[in-house]
This record gives C-alpha cells, sequence and structure tokens, in this order.
C-alpha cells in the first residue's frame, strides 16, 4: 500500500499541490452598504436586526434584506442566482431580531404573524438565535414561533402582501 502511495505523493510534493485541504471559511460576511438583495434590490445593511445571508461553497456570499427573501430566493434560486445550486450553499444565517447577530438559520427560530413589520413595512418573519427570545417576542408582539423547516412556500406566499419578486 505504502509503495502505491508513495509516488503520488512525491507528484503531490513535485507539482505544488497541498496534501492536506482545507475546508472553505463558511462563517458569516460582513455585509456592505453598497450589498443589494438579490430578490427585491433593496440594501441589507440598513437593516441588520432582518439580514440574512447564505455563504456558497465558494465563499462568495449573498445577502438579504430580510428572511421572506431568503426563503423566496431559496425556493427559486435559478431565477435569483444563475451562477448558484443549492448544493453550493455552504451557510445559511439569519440575524438575531434582536441582538442583530447573524446565527445559523437551521437552528433559529421565526416569527409568524406578528406586529413587526419587515423592511418593506410588511409582514415578515423575525428571526431569533433561541426558542426563549422567540417565544419572548410572540407574548410582546403576538404571532406564532416556526422552526426553519416549517417556513414552507405556502408560508412565504401568506407573507406576501401584493407586490411581486
Amino acid at each position: 500500500m505504502i509503495h502505491r502511495l508513495l509516488p503520488a505523493l512525491l507528484a503531490a510534493l513535485m507539482l505544488g499541490q497541498p496534501l492536506v485541504t482545507c475546508a472553505a471559511d463558511l462563517s458569516p460576511q460582513y455585509v456592505q452598504r453598497s450589498t443589494r438583495c438579490p430578490v427585491c434590490g433593496m440594501y441589507p445593511y440598513r437593516t441588520p436586526q432582518w439580514t440574512a445571508q447564505i455563504v456558497f461553497n465558494d465563499q462568495s456570499a449573498s445577502s438579504f434584506d430580510s428572511p421572506v427573501d431568503l426563503f423566496r430566493f431559496l425556493g427559486n434560486m435559478a431565477l435569483f442566482d444563475k451562477q448558484h445550486k443549492a448544493a453550493d450553499i455552504g451557510a445559511i444565517y439569519v440575524a438575531d431580531y434582536n441582538t442583530k447577530t447573524l446565527s445559523d438559520a437551521k437552528k433559529a427560530f421565526f416569527v409568524l404573524g406578528s406586529k413587526a413589520l419587515g423592511p418593506m413595512n410588511d409582514a415578515n418573519l423575525p428571526a431569533f438565535a433561541t426558542r426563549d427570545a422567540a417565544d419572548a417576542f410572540v407574548k410582546a408582539q403576538g404571532g406564532k414561533v416556526l422552526a426553519f423547516g416549517e417556513v414552507t412556500r405556502d408560508v412565504i406566499k401568506s407573507l406576501n402582501s401584493g407586490h411581486q419578486h
């Protein structure tokens, strides 16, 4: 076995190829002032409590002005991004509505039907890093807590207030 690996290792060294590949950095990226939401064209930088972001395996990112636009993007990537496919997604983040800190969207909790209006002054899905924070928000603002997997196309359609993306 070593006799078979040794020539391959030597060839890799001679060609300058790394022997160990490092995983891509899929941590959240800073949202620039000029960054525009690929779904609606708004500027996510202006509404940090609503920001969402996808970091792709190639380390590029798409930032969204709200969780609703993130889910619209995920529901129809081919329309909004000609360069990436769902398999290219490395990580998905949403800002905690209270702290504005980006956290793993798949572990976050979303509030449907609250009094809070999103960046376009319409119904949205405020996100929270913990269930306790989402429950406290519901107590104050109304609504129902949903996990990431419970945010379906029908939920997103129900939030459409007449404007189409």
